[in-house]
C-alpha cells in the first residue's frame, strides 16, 4: 500500500462526481476545507468514501439531500455524512461493520453486505 501526501481535494470529489452519476436522482451537498495534505493511500480512501456514501444514498430518504463535510486539520482529517430517513435499529451498530451483514429493515437487496464491514 503506497501512502501519499497528496491533495485529497480531488479525490474526495471523484467520488462525489461518480456518485452523481449513479444517483442522478439525488441531491448530495459537499462541504470540503482539505487545505492541509495527509499521509494516506488514496484508493483505500476513495473506496471507503463510495462505501459510506453509496449506503446514505442507498438507505436515505430520497427526499432530503446527503450532506457531506470533510475537513483537515494540521493533524487530523475527518470525514462525515449524514442523511434523513429511518434511523439504524438500536441493535444493529455492533453488527453492521461485520462481513455480509445488513440491517433487518433494508429496503434493498443490494449488494453483498460487505460496504461497511470495508470502510471499518
Amino acid at each position: 500500500m503506497t501512502l501519499t501526501d497528496a491533495a485529497l481535494q480531488p479525490t474526495l470529489d471523484r467520488v462525489v462526481e461518480e456518485m452523481r452519476s449513479v444517483w442522478a436522482d439525488r441531491t448530495n451537498d459537499a462541504d470540503f476545507k482539505v487545505s492541509y495534505p495527509m499521509r494516506m493511500h488514496h484508493p483505500r480512501l476513495a473506496q471507503m468514501f463510495s462505501n459510506l456514501l453509496g449506503n446514505a444514498l442507498t438507505h436515505g430518504s430520497p427526499d432530503t439531500p446527503v450532506k457531506i463535510v470533510a475537513e483537515t486539520t494540521d493533524e487530523a482529517f475527518e470525514l462525515w455524512i449524514a442523511n434523513a430517513g429511518d434511523p439504524i435499529p438500536e441493535d444493529a451498530p455492533e453488527r453492521l461493520f461485520q462481513r455480509f451483514t445488513r440491517p433487518v429493515s433494508q429496503r434493498s437487496k443490494e449488494g453483498l453486505g460487505l460496504g461497511l464491514y470495508i470502510a471499518a
